[in-house]
């Protein structure tokens, strides 16, 4: 009996340790699966920490496209990156918030500001207004204009807007003439810059001979319609493809003008003339 009874204690004794070994090694499975997944987060926090981008979940929609900086050596370039891929990349482009947003190049001598007009407008109550003046004894060449630098991720596909012309005086001076620019800087290369510029109204052929400028031509006509709003639409990318071969590479800094000015006056000749830019675009629409 007392065989029996030790038999069944040893039975019993077994048993329990089997269990507490099965228990144990439970425990130590689940341990290792958190230490697994802690050191997983933790080289994926550093990884996030470090500036590497986090893996995408996957989509059908692609992911927008980061922000990199500016590419661009140019002097008095000062490019704000833009992350979007689409839509209008300009700031307050109908000028309701004044001039935000917008400069004119004040370190050229051969720049003059512009002004918010009040009550002109296509939509909204404001406009920019570029009050042209040239007097007798003035510089020769005279550019106003409002402007704004962007490195956007991908070259836009449109230039668009709306001007208005309500004075045109260009007296004696050979050339005066309204012009949408865009001006991609290029740190590599032999050429500091490479240009389109739009010739909306004032001259019938191109102003300048530029190795660095192409010119295309939305009107061609020396005297503009006074006091009417005439939309303007300009395909950027495709210009830029014909023109230089090439679209420049995306972060590429833009410098993006719409102007009027003008060149060759004379000593003692006079120019005036009032224009106005209003509902502007760059991007893709």
């Amino acid at each position: 009996m007392s065989s029996g009874r030790t038999g069944r204690s040893d039975g019993r004794g077994s048993e329990g340790r089997r269990r507490l070994v099965l228990a144990a090694g439970a425990l130590l499975a689940v341990a290792a699966a958190v230490a697994v997944g802690f050191y997983s987060g933790y080289r994926y926090a550093r990884r996030s920490a470090s500036g590497h981008a986090r893996p995408a979940p996957l989509s059908s929609t692609p992911a927008t496209a980061p922000t990199a900086p500016a590419r661009s050596t140019a002097p008095h370039m000062n490019a704000r990156p833009v992350a979007a891929t689409t839509g209008n990349w300009l700031v307050n482009p109908g000028f309701e918030q004044g001039a935000e947003g917008w400069k004119w190049l004040d370190w050229s001598q051969e720049w003059g500001p512009f002004e918010i007009a009040d009550g002109i407008a296509t939509s909204g109550s404001k406009s920019a207004h570029l009050a042209v003046r040239g007097e007798p004894g003035g510089r020769p060449t005279h550019v106003f204009g409002v402007v704004q630098e962007i490195a956007p991720q991908v070259f836009p596909e449109r230039m668009s807007g709306r001007y208005r012309v309500d004075r045109w005086e260009p007296g004696d001076a050979r050339k005066v003439y309204l012009q949408a620019v865009v001006i991609a800087t290029h740190p590599e290369g032999t050429l500091p810059s490479t240009q389109v510029r739009y010739i909306l109204e004032g001259v019938t052929v191109p102003p300048y001979d530029m190795s660095n400028a192409r010119y295309r031509f939305f009107h061609s006509r020396a005297q503009p319609p006074m006091s009417q709003w005439i939309d303007f639409s300009l395909p950027v990318r495709q210009d830029f493809l014909q023109l230089w071969g090439k679209v420049p590479p995306p972060g590429t800094a833009l410098r993006v003008l719409f102007e009027a000015r003008y060149d060759d006056k004379p000593a003692g000749g006079s120019v005036a003339a009032d224009v106005y830019y209003d509902d502007l675009f760059i991007g893709v629409p």
